[in-house]
């Protein structure tokens, strides 16, 4: 057999296999909602790093990772949701934490929540909690009261519909700068507070990040709501201050490359 046609061969041999080997890798990639209509098949050409954060809007498809063990990474917006039964098993009053205010919260949460309330006490900043784990159906009472406030509009801008809020997988809360203060969005922008600002400069410490920051609501769904933090960890948080990104766009990155 001669050099060139072993050459010829062995390519003609690569180009047969490869194809074989890639059906032979696993089960086909899970659809990807490409934010245009409805569910689309993700190809598996195309890397997940490349694929676009989808576009808001108000769709009702199951979170990719929406067991209760994912409240590192369960991303929530306009098109993803949890089930109306979703529930942690492990909600406690966050008086355990030693924190002003009332609701029920993860057992995880509680205690950087305690050193980030004690933090915040040390430097005159207090913080206490205005709003924290709802259930769907609370979340319904919810959002028809901005609703018949507001208009629907204006709420979908400032509110969840049931299964799509961040407080039902109970690491989310809505703070305020005491348990007697007034609600952080009757503020003009709460987050400039001594309060507010305190917590944008140090919440990430101990493993909060504002899900719905300013200036973002094209990326984020939401507008902006400086007193809404929701708790991912101390090492996650400092991964997505590290990064630059905000929350939604780093969990979705983050749920494609895995």
């Amino acid at each position: 057999m001669s050099v060139r046609f072993r050459a010829a061969f062995a390519g003609l041999l690569i180009a047969v296999l490869l194809p074989v080997t890639a059906l032979g890798a696993g089960p086909a990639p899970a659809p990807l909602f490409d934010g245009r209509s409805t569910l689309v098949a993700a190809s598996a050409a195309v890397p997940a790093a490349f694929r676009p954060l989808p576009a808001c809007r108000y769709q009702d498809i199951k979170t990719r990772f929406g067991k209760y063990r994912h409240w590192r990474k369960t991303l929530l917006d306009t098109n993803l949701r949890v089930g109306s039964g979703y529930k942690p098993r492990d909600l406690v009053s966050v008086s355990r934490a030693g924190i002003g205010g009332s609701g029920e919260v993860r057992t995880v949460v509680i205690d950087d929540l305690r050193a980030m309330a004690a933090a915040a006490r040390r430097a005159g900043k207090g913080i206490a909690v205005r709003s924290a784990y709802r259930s769907y159906s609370q979340q319904i009472s919810v959002f028809n009261g901005w609703v018949a406030q507001s208009g629907y509009q204006q709420a979908l801008r400032y509110s969840a519909r049931p299964g799509h809020s961040e407080h039902q997988l109970g690491t989310a809360i809505d703070f305020r700068s005491s348990a007697s203060a007034t609600a952080p969005w009757n503020y003009s922008d709460w987050g400039q507070t001594p309060s507010g600002r305190w917590m944008q400069r140090n919440a990430w410490r101990y493993g909060w990040v504002m899900s719905y920051p300013s200036g973002k609501q094209g990326q984020v769904c939401y507008g902006y709501e400086p007193w809404h933090w929701r708790y991912v960890g101390r090492q996650t948080a400092r991964e997505v201050r590290d990064s630059g990104l905000t929350l939604r766009k780093f969990l979705w990155r983050r749920s494609e490359s895995r």
